[in-house]
């Protein structure tokens, strides 16, 4: 978990936050309810929102 919260200390943190998955037309899901179980921390998907922008996939490498 280190790994993400340090990840996430780079950015405001007043900034949303989304999932983007699918990286051949990236969608925008928001976060969810967030668990513990079988010793690792879950993130639940909260939702689409509709498709990242271009320049979502662009970012994460996937264009």
């Amino acid at each position: 978990m280190a790994d993400l919260i340090d990840e996430l200390s780079r950015y405001e943190p007043h900034l949303e936050v989304r999932l983007a998955i699918q990286p051949r037309m990236p969608q925008e899901h928001t976060v969810g309810t967030v668990a513990e179980a079988d010793g690792m921390v879950w993130i639940g998907e909260g939702g689409q929102q509709g498709y990242a922008p271009d320049e979502v996939g662009e970012q994460l490498g996937w264009r």
